[in-house]
């Protein structure tokens, strides 16, 4: 039987066994075969991976439940039409070859899956149904590590979360790590499991590296520690933010302009920053002190097998 796929590129799948997600499908994005489909259908609804440009082959199979034609109205004004879907999360399913026709994509052989059934050969934390949005990592020591994944149920907009304690198999790095490549992981796939997590990692320290050399390199404190999965907290972020914003009032209160101000404000950060961290002059050795030393992140890639262990020590969704 053939199963239309539908690519999302927001990674918001609704959650299986009964969650509904409403959402806007403009005619040449979707629109027209969702409609050509119909109430009553099912189609698989996969994340498109913008780090890969990829659509990841495991998505959520969901029933059309509602369509409804609505007019919207952009910024300059002008009326458009666009369709109001609702879907119904059945269950995780996994497509193996796709055929595509135009802007059209459809599968005929998909795989379901139970991940409560897989979970001690294939553990997973599921990004269905909820969108992941921060996270926390805590050290009270080697052996209580506890990491938290907090967000919002898509269906209900309460805030949920899942949290497990790493300690005794990771450092504190790498837990910090681990806990913002979950949720880059959960944001572009829609599943974290050992390879999406591996890839994920890799993904955050290059940018979170990235974001050291440029706030060294242009002088831009308020750069530091952005990337694709938010803003991360940790003591060199925590304190550019502060020592720029002291500054920049300081500098506004000696009378100079807004521009002097900010510029004044930027160099004084980093000079600050480069002395309280004993970051060394060697640019390529400077940017790894910042990421382990001022950002507590650790580079070192880790094994698909703690890889597993690291991702079975969560619960597979917030509300299991």
């Amino acid at each position: 039987m053939a199963i239309f796929v539908l690519p999302v590129a927001n990674g918001l799948l609704p959650k299986p066994q009964g969650g509904k997600l409403h959402g806007m499908f403009l005619s040449e994005h979707g629109g027209q075969q969702l409609a050509a489909l119909g109430t009553g259908r099912e189609l698989l609804i996969c994340p498109w991976n913008f780090d890969n440009e990829q659509l990841y082959p495991v998505g959520v199979l969901a029933r059309i439940v509602d369509i409804t034609e609505e007019v919207a109205v952009d910024e300059q004004g002008e009326q458009f039409s666009v369709l109001m879907v609702t879907l119904e999360g059945r269950e995780h399913a996994r497509w193996h070859t796709l055929k595509i026709s135009g802007t059209t994509m459809i599968t005929s052989d998909i795989e379901r899956l139970n991940f409560r059934q897989m979970n001690k050969e294939y553990p997973v934390v599921s990004g269905a149904g909820w969108r992941p949005e921060g996270g926390l990592t805590e050290f009270r020591g080697p052996s209580d590590i506890p990491v938290t994944i907090y967000g919002t149920d898509l269906e209900t907009g309460k805030k949920v979360n899942l949290s497990a304690n790493l300690g005794n198999l990771v450092t504190q790095e790498q837990a910090h790590t681990i806990e913002h490549a979950m949720i880059r992981a959960l944001r572009t796939c829609g599943l974290c499991t050992a390879r999406t997590l591996t890839a994920a990692m890799a993904e955050e320290v290059q940018e979170l590296k990235k974001t050291v050399e440029l706030s060294i390199k242009y002088t831009l404190p308020e750069v530091l520690g952005r990337t694709a999965s938010g803003i991360c907290g940790n003591p060199m972020t925590n304190l550019a933010q502060f020592y720029l914003a002291q500054e920049f009032v300081e500098q506004l209160q000696a009378g100079k302009s807004l521009d002097q101000s900010l510029i004044q404000a930027r160099q004084s950060t980093m000079s600050q920053l480069t002395e309280d961290l004993g970051l060394t002059m060697q640019s390529g050795l400077r940017v790894l002190q910042g990421l382990k030393k001022g950002m507590s992140h650790d580079d070192t890639p880790l094994k698909l097998g703690l890889c597993k262990k690291v991702i079975g020590r969560f619960p597979i969704d917030p509300w299991g």
